[in-house]
């Protein structure tokens, strides 16, 4: 058996797997993004389409491509990686649950009682610069989203995992400009968003009565959105009796896991350093904390809230954080706190830094919009 690898275009690769003559018998594609961590941006690799033909299942062949697809992104200097993945099977290969999984619903008898007062269509591509600028300054720091490029942007593609293929609507302003957008499933079974981005609040009374409308017309007693539960959407939706649930998987879902530790702490030491001068209790906090896990040593020199990302030295007296990878992706993320992962037996962590660590990764909602999942 043989593995092969082929960059089908740019920022696609494919890594398959041979058996004899027989091709393509386990799978996957790595597609190239960039992910935020608050204000930084990490080049994320996004793992999809893992399958193995059927006849060869239970032979160790998918382990061998999510194996071989570790080593690609080590070699193409990605920073970490992401998968919406089964239960129980990409723990083994360094994923750990980073994302959870957020709902909002409310009744559609609500939602009819909102007023329209801006214009709605469907989207059109000549659309997609006004509608990419509003995507970007509203997830200009949420954790998770994708940065949308103009040069590669192709349009709304659901994830594998959501039902319904994409439909997209703007909202225009009395000067028939797009001030606003919103995806749901092209469907007439359900009513459910999917995505979300406005210029002004004010729309968002408008879209809540087209949705109610079109839910309506299905016969549809509820409207369901995929939405983080802290979303300027999810709290307007209160006074429409908007009902939200967070599920929190374990060892499936949203997935992730560092690639390379030390360009990672490069590219988020900025965002950081902002946390830690907005905060009132660690602004002037000076130390150094040596961050150990099994990918290497990487040590945060911090300076009256000026971090600085630099080799280690062992002979200094840093304080020690110990640490697997896959729970440090999740403190990054904001899915686990330090305090819970500091009871875990195998986390080290010196308690003087604890409060400090606090600051610097705190808790979050981070969320990646199903139309940007693979």
């Amino acid at each position: 058996m043989k593995i092969d690898r082929l960059q089908e275009r740019d920022y696609v690769w494919k890594v398959s797997l041979s058996v004899g003559d027989e091709t393509n018998v386990s799978r996957l594609w790595i597609f190239e993004h960039q992910m935020r961590l608050g204000s930084a941006v990490l080049k994320m690799g996004g793992i999809g389409g893992v399958g193995t033909n059927e006849k060869h299942r239970m032979n160790g062949y998918a382990a061998r491509v999510m194996e071989d697809s570790t080593a690609l992104m080590v070699e193409h200097g990605f920073d970490i990686a992401m998968l919406f993945g089964i239960a129980n099977f990409y723990p083994k290969f360094g994923y750990a649950t980073a994302l959870p999984e957020s709902r909002l619903t409310f009744k559609t008898a609500d939602a009819c009682e909102a007023v329209q007062s801006y214009a709605v269509r469907k989207f059109e591509m000549r659309d997609a610069s006004k509608m990419l600028e509003i995507y970007a300054a509203n997830n200009a720091e949420r954790t998770g989203t994708l940065v949308r490029d103009a040069a590669r942007w192709r349009g709304f593609k659901m994830g594998s995992s959501f039902r319904e293929e994409a439909l997209p609507f703007v909202v225009l302003d009395n000067a028939d400009e797009v001030i606003g957008y919103f995806v749901c499933d092209d469907t007439e079974k359900h009513c459910t968003l999917a995505e979300i981005g406005f210029q002004t609040r004010s729309i968002l009374e408008t879209i809540i009565h087209f949705l109610g409308e079109r839910a309506a017309r299905m016969g549809e007693e509820e409207i369901e959105c995929f939405i983080p539960t802290d979303h300027e959407f999810a709290v307007f939706c209160r006074r429409y009796g908007g009902r939200t649930a967070v599920s929190h998987p374990k060892n499936s879902g949203g997935m992730m896991r560092i690639i390379n530790q030390s360009s990672t702490f490069d590219r988020i030491q900025g965002e950081l350093e902002k946390r830690l001068q907005n905060s009132v209790q660690h602004a002037q906090w000076s130390g150094k904390i040596r961050i150990m896990t099994e990918l290497g040593e990487d040590r945060l020199e911090i300076n009256r809230g000026n971090v600085e990302h630099t080799s280690v030295d062992k002979t200094d007296n840093a304080y020690r954080f110990e640490i697997q990878q896959d729970k440090l992706i999740q403190l990054m993320m904001g899915r686990r706190s330090i305090g819970d992962l500091a009871v875990d037996t195998d986390v080290l962590v010196d308690a003087e830094i604890i409060p400090v660590l606090e600051t610097l990764f705190p808790m979050n909602i981070p969320y990646v919009w199903w139309p940007d999942r693979f």
